[in-house]
């Protein structure tokens, strides 16, 4: 009862899912990431399997189709679920069992597919690819915030709203954005104000983050002893 996007940008490699539902804390279960291999949604009476077996399969090389094909077969509840992959080279692919809650299906696009379940119609994945698909100048998280909203606007889940969540992978191996609201009255708007507080502090402290090669940011040592002296002042 959820409805979701996943997409790769062609321009950095970011790899990501956004997602919405009126069920407690979609974020913890939906989405699944791992960079340069994949974004994955796994919805409706979703196999949480789906995500851990298909990054798995996504690091052994198989195509967002391979892995769809080798994930359903296996599941005898597969005709309750629903299933959205993007690979790490923008392949993509999609499932939604005949059994899921209506309105359910899928659309995909360019190295994206958005899905949902128990919407208030179609034109609500029409609202969130038309979205996605109009904001190729802005980064990622932000296009598939705006696809959020976009569904969010047209109707949604038509049981109602409570959680929402935002999983975006870059160029290290932990997350780039990871942030949820598990329990709001109207979770994608509470989402796009901590996404709209994420991106102030990086443009306050600025994009420096850790690699393995340089963990620790250049003058943060120096910076680190002024600010504890004036503390202690």
């Amino acid at each position: 009862m959820t409805f979701s996007i996943t997409a790769r940008c062609p321009r950095t490699g970011m790899l990501g899912v956004a997602t919405a539902s009126a069920s407690l804390a979609c974020g913890a279960f939906a989405p699944s990431v791992k960079t340069a291999t994949g974004a994955i949604a796994s919805q409706a009476f979703g196999n949480p399997f789906f995500g851990i077996d298909g990054l798995r399969l996504l690091d052994q090389g198989l195509s967002a189709q391979h892995v769809v094909a080798e994930l359903l077969p296996s599941d005898p509840g597969r005709e309750y679920r629903q299933l959205l992959i993007v690979d790490g080279r923008g392949g993509i692919a999609a499932f939604t069992g005949s059994k899921c809650l209506r309105w359910a299906g899928h659309q995909a696009g360019e190295e994206f597919v958005a899905g949902g379940n128990t919407l208030a119609g179609e034109h609500v994945l029409l609202a969130m690819t038309d979205a996605f698909a109009q904001s190729t100048d802005q980064e990622l998280p932000e296009r598939l915030v705006r696809s959020l909203e976009a569904g969010d606007a047209a109707g949604g889940d038509r049981r109602g709203r409570q959680s929402a969540a935002l999983l975006v992978s870059y160029d290290q191996d932990y997350r780039y954005y990871d942030m949820r609201v598990d329990d709001h009255a109207d979770p994608v708007k509470e989402l796009r104000r901590l996404f709209e507080l994420r991106k102030a502090g990086r443009a306050k402290h600025g994009d420096w983050r850790p690699t393995r090669e340089a963990p620790l940011e250049p003058g943060f040592i120096e910076r680190y002893e002024r600010e504890a002296a004036a503390v202690e002042q």
